[in-house]
């Protein structure tokens, strides 16, 4: 049994988690300042930043897979966390351990009552600071929100990648497809000198025009070389089962059946994009290298609660799905795996989400809505999702507490041999993953 944390790590976490009420703090001069009384550990790594609305974490933990199985030590850097805020920095796929994680703070500490920097400032300081004496061959780094002013933007990787572009925080980012790709498209670093491969690589899963051309704009501006999704890697899905995802593959490396135990065509695509990502990182490895490093790295890879089946009986399948085209995406995937039987969703949002399209979307497929809520003020109340909820063909039910709305759904499963979906937030899944007794690996 791992020990518990000490109470001065707890104390020093509990500490960080008040940053948040400072609001986000966009732009880089912040974590420069900050990152520059370290001597710019950010400077010590290589890596790969991954930019988009939707599937970036997915899309990270597939190519970090990857690489690994290509025999590179990685980095892997995501947020926000489940349950732990260890599981934001990640060293070969295992998550920081209390030990160093305490260590890190304590060091930090100062600088950061000189300097008050936003949590995730914070945090990515902390996560760069110890891939730097990690030893690393690469960092893959999830961008927090937008690209340009992120704190993760520092960097300057060798490859830069943008999963999807659609509106999701459009107050911060804009309300055009253009403007929202722009944004994003920051990440796209001007061309600079590199050793083993060509540098300036964008990877790009874009579909749609508006959005794409906005993309390819940056990078002619930078002198950067597009490689997309749909051209350079051509994709098909092939088969979906509670045990995972088929689908086809052909970039010029590798031509052939893959298996990713993520659940859904959009993570058939997250996988593919990220085999096109790590065959532009592995350039002037032999292409047998490179296609079984996609293989094995595609099959071997972990990421927790996205359309996850965390119990059979009755099912019950956990998704963070918290945007619309998130819950177009998880409508899709649950009607396929559990056809002809209904759908319980329990489900909780924030303030800033577009609960009638969200609800609708997921209506396509759901027999019943248990709506409840989470604790805080970003927090939409179960009442308010009630009267966002398509009432007139689905049973809504508001359900304040998040262990009761739980329970409420899985006696309706049993009885009506039923499946239970829980999605909208990760502040839901930190709440309902105990409350279910499902755990979070520590490693990957």
């Amino acid at each position: 049994m791992k020990a518990p944390a000490s109470a001065t790590l707890t104390r020093r976490l509990d500490e960080m988690y008040r940053f948040e009420r400072s609001g986000m703090r966009p732009g880089l001069t912040g974590i420069e300042r900050l990152l520059e009384t370290a001597g710019r550990p950010d400077r010590a790594f290589s890596s790969v930043l991954v930019a988009g609305t939707n599937g970036k974490g997915s899309t990270a933990a597939h190519l970090d897979s990857i690489l690994r199985a290509a025999g590179l030590r990685t980095g892997l850097y995501t947020s926000p966390h489940l349950l732990r805020f260890h599981e934001r920095i990640r060293v070969q796929g295992r998550e920081i351990d209390d030990d160093t994680l305490e260590t890190l703070l304590e060091r930090w500490w100062p600088r950061f009552d000189a300097q008050s920097p936003s949590f995730f400032e914070a945090t990515t300081a902390i996560g760069f600071d110890h891939f730097a004496s990690s030893g690393l061959d690469v960092a893959v780094v999830e961008v927090g929100l937008g690209g340009r002013l992120d704190a993760t933007n520092i960097l300057v990787p060798r490859v830069s990648v943008v999963t999807t572009i659609s509106s999701d925080h459009a107050e911060i980012l804009g309300a055009t497809l253009r403007r929202i790709a722009t944004e994003k498209a920051g990440i796209v670093k001007p061309r600079t000198p590199q050793t083993t491969m060509p540098p300036g690589f964008v990877v790009c899963g874009v579909r749609g025009v508006e959005a794409r051309s906005a993309i390819d704009t940056a990078a002619r501006e930078r002198g950067a070389t597009v490689r997309r999704l749909g051209t350079d890697a051509r994709y098909a899905t092939r088969g979906l089962s509670l045990d995972g995802t088929e689908f086809q593959l052909e970039t010029s490396s590798f031509s052939g059946r893959l298996h990713t135990k993520l659940l859904g065509k959009h993570q058939a695509r997250n996988a593919a994009l990220a085999a096109l990502a790590a065959e532009t990182w592995l350039h002037g490895r032999t292409p047998g290298e490179i296609g079984s490093a996609i293989e094995r790295g595609i099959a071997a890879t972990r990421w927790p609660a996205r359309a996850e089946l965390v119990l059979r009986d009755p099912p019950v399948l956990v998704d963070v799905a918290h945007n619309v085209e998130c819950a177009g995406a998880l409508a899709e995937t649950v009607g396929s795996l559990f056809a002809g039987r209904p759908i319980a969703f329990v489900v909780a949002l924030s303030r800033d989400k577009a609960h009638v399209e969200f609800l609708r979307r997921l209506g396509s497929v759901a027999a019943r809505f248990y709506l409840t809520e989470f604790e805080g003020e970003r927090a939409t109340s179960a009442s308010s999702l009630l009267e966002a909820a398509p009432t007139k063909h689905i049973t809504c039910e508001a359900v304040p507490s998040i262990p009761e709305a739980l329970d409420r759904a899985l006696s309706w499963a049993r009885e009506s041999r039923g499946v239970v979906v829980v999605a909208g937030s990760f502040f839901l899944l930190a709440r309902a993953l105990p409350h279910l007794e499902v755990s979070v690996p520590h490693a990957l």
